[in-house]
């Protein structure tokens, strides 16, 4: 009986079968955009900018932008974001899913997004080529 007890107090607790007992502690800049991501998003060319991720979840936009200088990391961390590995996740809404796999292409890691953009869109890029 001892030997069971001793055995799941080393290991972290799994909340209510969720993540929250792996995760690390919340932090203050997990609410708000740090000067590092500011830099990274003023860098992305202006129609690429996820700024739906950085309204709504800026600490995924930290973390990005913190490996966004090695492309080998960044294409890991947008697959990690974009994969559901530990199964049941909830995702991201669709908009931010589209920006994540923009980012992708961005730095080099996939092809174009499925989701073709809209007639404006293309538009505009064809008028600012020329």
């Amino acid at each position: 009986m001892a030997s069971a007890s001793s055995s799941s107090s080393a290991r972290p607790q799994n909340v209510h079968g969720g993540w929250e007992g792996v995760r690390r502690p919340p932090r203050h800049s997990d609410e708000s955009l740090t000067g590092t991501t500011r830099l990274w998003l003023r860098r992305l060319p202006a129609g690429r900018r996820p700024l739906r991720l950085c309204t709504l979840y800026p600490r995924v936009a930290n973390r990005i932008a913190w490996h966004w200088r090695d492309p080998a990391q960044a294409r890991e961390v947008l697959d990690d974001l974009l994969t559901d590995r530990r199964g049941g996740r909830r995702g991201f809404p669709r908009p931010v899913v589209q920006e994540l796999r923009r980012l992708l292409v961005l730095c080099g890691g996939a092809a174009e997004p499925e989701d073709s953009p809209g007639y404006l869109q293309t538009l505009r890029h064809l008028l600012l080529r020329h």
